[in-house]
């Protein structure tokens, strides 16, 4: 019986581990699902804002754009955890190169779209030449 104890906790322990990276993709799966459509949009306005000015910024206005971004998509009804939330998952998918690649399509197209406008008045707040609420308030009718 002491030959098995060892295979039974090897078993064990891989089926733990298993289900606990099943849980955790399904967990990611469900966020993604809730707020997939939501971080379409944040993307939008994120990409130019952090692709033209990020290699100015520290982490912190970096951590600050995109908490602004988020503010300036959502409905204004997210609590501060999902607020945390959102911040923390639009950190971790965001690409570089495919930023990169949607600002130039949309600095090519003939009209200027809304979400680089937007980008550019948050960037404001950034910069401190706006305030953080005024830049919403605008970056919001211009999102409309």
């Amino acid at each position: 019986m002491t030959s098995l104890e060892p295979i039974i906790a090897l078993v064990i322990g891989a089926s733990f581990t298993a289900g606990a990276t099943l849980l955790a993709r399904f967990l990611s799966t469900q966020k993604l699902l809730k707020y997939g459509p939501l971080l379409s949009r944040i993307y939008d306005v994120l990409d130019p804002l952090l692709e033209r000015n990020m290699r100015q910024w520290s982490g912190s206005d970096v951590e600050f754009a995109i908490e602004l971004a988020i503010e300036a998509v959502s409905d204004s009804d997210l609590t501060s955890k999902e607020l945390r939330d959102m911040v923390a998952e639009v950190s971790q998918r965001w690409l570089p190169q495919v930023a990169a690649d949607k600002v130039r399509k949309f600095e090519q197209s003939a009209a200027e779209p809304k979400a680089l406008a937007a980008a550019d008045v948050l960037a404001n707040v950034i910069s401190g030449t706006a305030t953080k609420q005024d830049a919403l308030v605008l970056a919001k009718k211009l999102l409309k």
